[in-house]
């Protein structure tokens, strides 16, 4: 017999993520990236939609704004915050697992 957790669904894991950065302090900035890929209302105004130039950096959409106004650094800055925030906020391996996929779906939405 084996010790095999059950498969977590990905809301659930949204959601975990999202419960553990809330007890981290982090910058404005990196709440509202942080905000938009987990689907959370942390921030005035609301990040609603980023995308991944081919170049790597990274553009986000205001609620309210038309387009892609908001630059909001380089992506691969985006993944290296991410795994550090991830220590802090104690993020297991589906939950670090998550959010890279969330950035390469930004990415591939991008082209």
């Amino acid at each position: 017999m084996t010790d095999d957790l059950p498969i977590r669904d990905p809301d659930n894991i949204r959601q975990d993520c999202a419960r553990k950065l809330r007890a981290v302090q982090v910058s404005n900035h990196f709440q509202a990236i942080m905000g938009c890929l987990l689907a959370e209302d942390w921030t005035t105004p609301r990040l609603v939609e980023m995308v991944i130039t081919p170049d790597g950096h990274l553009l986000g959409r205001c609620e309210g704004e038309a387009s892609f106004r908001a630059y909001l650094g380089a992506s691969e800055d985006l993944i290296r915050n991410i795994h550090g925030v991830a220590k802090i906020a104690d993020f297991d391996g589906d939950e670090i697992g998550f959010l890279v996929a969330r950035v390469a779906e930004t990415k591939r939405q991008s082209r």
